[in-house]
Formats: structure tokens, sequence, C-alpha cells
């Protein structure tokens, strides 16, 4: 079997190539990535040496795929993750690499017969309904109010795969959303197998962690750094709260999809850490303070930013029913990885941030 995976060189594509080859020695691994996400290149002997073949490439040029190998599968996990991305003059580079690059990965996929799994992002969902969400405040936390009138594809639970997608998403969100809704088209025309996983946070040691995308290790990362942070929106108290789950549990959702496909299951599943599995930044911050350093002050910003929202939950149970997925590896367990991953490397993080 050969398997390509894009975005190979950044954080999620290299551990997804990096838990293929320990779980199967015979595999063929290609991967691409257009190294243009600051630090990726430091992956590159990784890649080497879990003999993955490794293209210097850009899925936003049809000719670089042109030239890649015949696959059986194609893991798509390059995008431009910002919900911030293509506010300041960038649209054009967002809309290329998020949504014309799927339409040339797609058509690889009609000519070589092969599979496509797509990482989409809980981003698809609805920024007005998100924020019309009933919440209760704790002392550390915005949680959800048990007793509101519920809106559909929400529960105690959280976000399920019904909940509205209308606009605004963010140009980040309807650009995943516009590549789910074309990967679903060309699944349905040609054939080929398709999976869409909207994925809730993804966090775990090595992580490029920065302000709008990683945020779990941002804050580590700046704490051990001496870097000033900031409770940004909702008060200015850090009850802002997102779930997060580890890379290795989403290769097991693509692991079950490519070898135990349940072909009427459902084509498009919300994966994520779930209830048990979320943090505010106030709890991060109290986590950072436990571990790191008892007296940094954290500043606070009192207004809210345009696509920001109080509370992501993902309600991964339609994963759990069907597939029998959940996350395997625990909130505290996952920060504990990323303080060891950054005290080991603090340096090499230094130089990129």
């Amino acid at each position: 079997m050969t398997i390509l995976i894009t975005g190979s060189a950044g954080f999620v594509g290299s551990k997804i190539v990096e838990f293929f080859r320990e779980s199967d020695k015979d595999i063929t691994l290609i991967g691409i990535d257009n190294l243009s996400r600051r630090g990726s290149e430091y992956n590159l002997p990784l890649l080497k040496e879990l003999n993955c073949h490794f293209y210097c490439g850009d899925i936003r040029n049809k000719e670089d795929i042109d030239e890649l190998p015949k696959v059986d599968w194609i893991i798509d996990c390059a995008a431009n993750p910002s919900v911030l991305a293509g506010l300041n003059g960038g649209t054009l580079p967002l809309i290329n690499n998020n949504l014309v690059g799927s339409v040339y990965l797609l058509e690889k996929c009609k000519r070589d017969a092969a599979g496509f799994i797509m990482l989409s992002t809980s981003r698809v969902y609805s920024i007005n309904a998100l924020n019309n969400i009933s919440l209760n405040t704790t002392t550390d936390t915005f949680a959800i109010n048990p007793d509101q009138d519920f809106q559909i594809g929400f529960s105690v639970d959280g976000v399920a795969e019904n909940f509205s997608t209308e606009a605004p998403v963010s140009l980040y969100g309807a650009t995943k959303l516009a590549s789910e809704i074309l990967a679903l088209e060309y699944h349905y025309t040609f054939g080929f197998p398709v999976w869409i996983n909207r994925c809730g946070v993804i966090a775990g040691p090595g992580q490029f962690g920065k302000i709008d995308q990683g945020i779990f290790s941002f804050w580590v990362y700046q704490y051990l750094l001496n870097k000033p942070l900031s409770y940004i929106g909702f008060g200015g108290t850090g009850l802002q709260a997102r779930d997060l789950f580890h890379p290795y549990d989403v290769f097991t959702m693509i692991q079950k999809q490519m070898y135990e496909p349940i072909e009427a299951s459902p084509k498009v599943l919300n994966i994520g850490g779930g209830s048990n599995n979320t943090y505010s930044l106030a709890q991060l911050d109290a986590f950072c303070k436990e571990h790191i350093s008892k007296t940094k002050t954290i500043n606070s910003v009192l207004e809210n930013r345009g696509f920001d929202i109080p509370l992501y939950i993902t309600d991964y149970s339609k994963a759990t029913s069907i597939w029998g997925w959940k996350p395997s590896i625990g909130k505290e367990e996952i920060l504990h990885q990323i303080l060891a991953y950054a005290s080991d490397n603090i340096k090499h993080i230094e130089r990129l941030s």
C-alpha cells in the first residue's frame, strides 16, 4: 500500500507519518510539503529516518501533484489552519491552499482510484450560532448551561455534526467547508472512498504553537521563554474554553477508516477531546503556574475579536457509536508531553518564536 500525506513536514502531518511507520514497516509513505511554515524544515530528518519519500512541492500547483507517484490513499493534512488567515491581504493564498489544493488532490484520487481522508475543522460551524449558546460562568471557565433550549446539533455533550454551518464561519472555515462539499461530490460521482474528520483542537509535543493556532503549546512556550501573555476578550479573565486531543487519536480514526471501513456510515464525523478533555485559558494558565512559574502575570484585554467564540466542545458520540472511537490520551497528559518536549527543545523553540 502507498499512502500520500500532504503537509507531511507540519505538526500533524509528521505525526501521522510517524504513527503509520510504527504500525506498519512495509507500507510506502510519501510526503509533500512546501515548507512555508517556519520550522517545518526541522522535521525533514525525521521523515527521512521514517523512510518517508519526501517531495518539496505545493498542493496549489497542479504540476507538483501530477508528478507524484500513483498512490492508494491520500491523507490531507495540508492547510493554513488559522481562523485569522486571509484578513490582511492573504485571501487568495488561503483559498488556493485550502480549496484549490483540495481540487488537485481529488483529481489525483480520481486518476489513481485512491481513497481520500480529509482533516477538516470545527471552524466550519457558525460563529453566530456558537455565540448564541447559553453558558454558565464558574470561577475559571465557561460551561454549558444544561437548562437552555438547545439548538439543533447541540447538547450537554457539545457540538454535533448537524450543528449550523451558516455564515459567518471565517474565510478559513469557508474554504474547509467548500472542500468538504467538493470531496463528497467526487466520492458520489467517481466512487472512490472519502472520509472527512472535523477536528477539534489538536495538541501535542512538537507543535509550532502560535496565538491563533496551537494555543496550548503557545501558552506553555511563552511561559518557558518568559514572554508576555494576555487573556483576550470575554471580560479578559480567560474563561473561554476549548477541547483538545492528541494527534495519535487522529491517527486511530484514520486507521479505522482505511482498514475497517463501514460503508454505510456518515462520511463526515466530528472528532475531538470532548467535555472530559476541555481546558479554559485560565485552567491552562493554572497548569503552567503549577509546573513552570507561580509568579507570571497575565495581561487582560476586555474587547472580543471578530471571530472569537467563548466555548467549543466536540460531541464525538457518532464516532463512538459507529466506529468505537474516542480519545485515548487525556488533557493533562497532553500538556505534560508538550511541557517535556518544550523543556528539552527550548533553544529550538526560541529560534522559531
